[in-house]
């Protein structure tokens, strides 16, 4: 689950770039053949294969209360036109639907893969004239990979030139190995792999 304000995160994120981040939501709203794709952007942008339109929304802080219930995320999307309105009534108020929320960069729109994707199910919904409010929980019905993460000794997992890797140089391409990292790149310090691993299953790429 996301532990901080959405744009937060961006922020925290970011680096020297021409291009920004965009936010995405994929309303999946019961009752639809097709979900919902709006990105918060003053245009229309296309990516992962399809068109995601323009749409004014917000996201508020993550919310989690001190009894440890879990936390949840409320989402406004703007009602000024009621485009969206139609398709909650027909849906029976939003019940069980669900809303994916993505960020990608503007300047990486060709890479299927977003930088931050989180899965959540709208647990309740009202609206007004100006906005559609909805509350968002923990989506369980999504497949999770248990344990959460694969480390490994000799394998980067982050995305070449993505603000986790940070290599800024003129390389075109990355092995993902340590040494690949270290020698050609530079860049050792900011390697996503756990050298330290003593050898196992997954303790190298490469021999």
């Amino acid at each position: 689950m996301l532990k901080l304000n959405p744009a937060a995160i961006i922020e925290k994120n970011r680096l020297s770039s021409d291009g920004v981040w965009l936010i995405l939501l994929e309303l999946n709203i019961a009752g639809l053949t097709e979900p919902i794709r709006v990105v918060r952007n003053n245009e229309d942008i296309f990516w992962n294969g399809v068109p995601w339109v323009a749409f004014p929304f917000e996201l508020g802080e993550m919310n989690e209360d001190s009894k440890g219930e879990l936390p949840n995320l409320t989402l406004k999307i703007s009602n000024i036109t009621g485009a969206l309105q139609q398709y909650i009534e027909m849906s029976n108020g939003g019940v069980d639907s669900s809303a994916i929320i993505r960020v990608v960069h503007s300047k990486h729109l060709d890479l299927d893969i977003p930088e931050i994707e989180e899965t959540f199910a709208v647990e309740s919904l009202t609206v007004d004239v100006n906005w559609i409010t909805v509350n968002l929980g923990p989506d369980f019905t999504t497949q999770l990979r248990v344990p959460a993460d694969r480390y490994m000794k000799d394998f980067c997992p982050f995305k070449f030139k993505g603000y986790e890797c940070g290599y800024n140089g003129l390389d075109e391409s990355c092995d993902k190995t340590i040494d690949d990292c270290r020698k050609n790149k530079k860049n050792s310090v900011r390697f996503g792999g756990e050298p330290a691993l003593p050898g196992g299953a997954y303790a190298s790429n490469h021999q």
